[in-house]
């Protein structure tokens, strides 16, 4: 075995440098968090050739001493902490003192730098951590980095760079990711000398959306603002019509800091289930503000990555924080006519209130020449009747209701802790819209006097139909249209779900289930969780079951192939299965049983399912995510038949 003995220093500065620096980008993002650290209000990055051969970083800010420049370039010198407890307290991006050091192990660096106080500023060169050039000069305010020829010493790592065009696309990235992420700062990015990026650094974050995304992305979002534990999240969420194919354009920050989050992706994307279509994914930019006691963001050398002291209250808090802003971004959408156009969906929505959630009751799928069932069940409490649904089996009667049980909705965050949200006692708070906090405590609610209430809630007027698709009507000023299969649907789907657990039943014959060893493992780890869902299984000792309850809404499915893809789902790592398996299910129960398109509907039915969708500002959007009510104002249509120029 060879002798141990202490590395070189320019072979350990690389191979630490390697740790932090993997491309252009990761230069342009450590340099620019010490300029943001450096109280900057303007900061400029300037590119060529995607960074290879050539970046420039330059601020504003506090600037450094002459004698301080030569030690900033050392391994572990920082201005921004000096003891261990300071660790559990970081408020700044940079603390770990290696950027300096790592970027100048690996390029050419000029640095120019001065302090307002001082007359004269500081120039200094260094290439692969030997210092060739420090002197005094004059230079402004503030602090500017030039590097040349990334990776000119290690040749092994410059051989994987992308095209310049890619690794240029990387950098900007970072950029944009900081320019979202801290609003106040005008960020400027220039690109083979051509600004590509500007933002205004007027503090709203908006604004910076808006200039790095554009008008189209920013119109699609809708505001989120919550705090409760400490805990603030605001930013900006997308409407869910306007969700897009992959998660892309998710970005969430942790007090200012740029990160991924699984925790903070599962609530979003928990915030907006049943909003959206199956195979769409929400476009986010979320900021986390909280003490940095309770958050470890000294995990990787990249500080991409952090560390929550509580899981559960971030996801229950952004959970929160999105499900109000779905709430109260759309209730309507509002049609808009240019002249000489096809009608278009203005992005531009009021927030509606919201009263209190009552259970959505069921809407049978009938035809005008039967009952008008609308009429019947549009208000119903109870239950309805059960008679259509087929038994398991002729020897296997479902015959005793089980008591209703609490659906929870579960997202695991990570192998030590899952967060378990109680769904049933979300209400909604006075007239906001907002969901209760914290505990999740059912809140009681103070009921407006009746007289006052029916002077203040505008008159539905039922005007027709159109396509015999859509409901036609007027309220205020307004025209509104209404796709009755959506609204059907979903008033149906939120139904079923209510339904799905207390219609659990007992089986007079119980059925057996042959399970593999991870199949009866998973299940078996997990039978509280599935007979709060109304499924109840025993377990033998030779990894088999028996099922002994069994919803009856699914009693259409096979109850051993439906335990059976539960087990594929938690043996996959899922543990939602609401939203895995069953939401599909009732979204295909849901959209069966609905009114369909040209489908013959009376007028009657058609003015109370009416009535039903706007007196409820929850009904919104079907299980798939699409539209159900589209507005058009008077002052729209006035415009367009001339009778008022502006």
């Amino acid at each position: 075995m060879a002798r141990i003995k202490l590395l070189d220093k320019s072979v350990y500065e690389l191979i630490a440098a390697g740790e932090v620096i993997e491309r252009p980008s990761s230069v342009i993002k450590e340099l620019v968090e010490n300029s943001i650290d450096a109280g900057s209000s303007r900061i400029t990055v300037e590119i060529k050739n995607g960074g290879i051969t050539y970046m420039r970083v330059t601020d504003n800010g506090c600037g450094m001493a002459f004698d301080d420049v030569p030690t900033a370039f050392l391994r572990h010198a920082t201005s921004k902490l000096s003891t261990a407890d300071q660790l559990e307290n970081i408020s700044t991006l940079g603390f770990r003192g290696e950027a300096l050091a790592s970027v100048a192990a690996v390029t050419k660096v000029e640095l120019m730098t001065k302090r307002s106080e001082d007359d004269l500023g500081t120039s200094y060169r260094i290439e692969g951590g030997e210092e060739t050039l420090y002197e005094h000069t004059g230079c402004p305010d503030g602090t500017t980095v030039i590097m040349r020829d990334i990776f000119f010493n290690t040749p092994a790592r410059l051989k994987f760079m992308k095209k310049d065009v890619t690794e240029g696309n990387y950098v900007q990235s970072v950029v944009d990711r900081l320019a979202l992420a801290h609003p106040e700062i005008a960020f400027t990015f220039i690109r083979d000398n051509k600004t590509v990026r500007f933002t205004s650094g007027d503090g709203k974050t908006y604004s910076a959306i808006y200039s790095v995304f554009g008008r189209q992305f920013a119109a699609s979002l809708t505001e989120v603002d919550y705090e409760q534990n400490g805990i603030h999240v605001s930013g900006y969420i997308s409407v869910p019509h306007a969700c897009r194919a992959n998660r892309q354009m998710q970005y969430f920050f942790i007090n200012r800091r740029s990160v991924r989050s699984a925790t903070c992706m599962a609530a979003l994307e928990e915030g907006y289930k049943n909003s959206i279509m199956v195979g769409k994914f929400p476009a986010c930019v979320i900021s986390v503000e909280m003490s940095p006691c309770d958050l470890d963001v000294n995990v990787s050398p990249s500080k991409t990555e952090v560390r929550f002291s509580n899981d559960r209250l971030i996801f229950e808090t952004v959970y929160l924080a999105v499900k109000n802003g779905i709430l109260n971004a759309e209730n309507r959408k509002e049609i808009s006519i240019p002249k000489n156009s096809e009608p278009v969906y203005n992005a531009s929505i009021k927030p509606q209130v919201a009263p209190k959630l009552e259970s959505p009751s069921s809407l049978q799928s009938e035809t005008v020449e039967k009952p008008a069932p609308v009429l019947e069940e549009i208000y119903k409490t109870s239950s309805p009747n059960r008679a259509q649904h087929s038994s398991l089996n002729a020897s296997k009667a479902i015959y005793k209701p089980l008591p209703p049980k609490n659906i929870f909705i579960q997202e695991k965050i990570d192998d030590d802790e899952e967060v378990k949200i109680d769904t049933e006692n979300y209400k909604f708070l006075d007239k906001s819209s907002f969901i209760v906090s914290g505990t999740l405590e059912e809140k009681s609610i103070q009921t407006p006097d009746p007289i006052v209430e029916k002077e203040q809630k505008p008159v539905l007027k039922f005007i027709g139909e159109l396509f015999r698709t859509y409901i036609i009507c007027e309220q205020n000023d307004e025209l509104i249209l209404i796709d009755k299969h959506a609204a059907h649907e979903r008033i149906r789907f939120e139904k079923l779900k209510e339904e799905l657990v207390s219609s659990a039943q007992l089986l007079t014959e119980s059925v057996p289930i042959t399970l593999s060893p991870e199949e009866y493992t998973a299940l078996a780890d997990n039978a509280d969780y599935l007979e709060d869902l109304g499924i109840d299984l025993t377990f033998d000792d030779d990894f088999k079951a028996k099922l002994t309850a069994f919803p009856s809404l699914l009693t259409d499915f096979s109850p051993e192939d439906t335990v059976q893809r539960i087990a594929d789902i938690l043996i996959s790592g899922g543990d939602n299965i609401e939203s895995e398996l069953f939401d599909n299910i009732l979204h295909s129960v849901a959209c069966k049983g609905a009114i369909k398109a040209h489908e013959v509907t009376s007028s009657e039915e058609l003015e109370i399912l009416a009535k039903r969708v706007m007196d409820d500002p929850t009904i919104r959007y079907c299980p798939h995510g699409r539209p159900i009510v589209v507005t058009m104002s008077k002052r729209s249509i006035e415009k367009n038949f001339g009778r008022i120029q502006r």
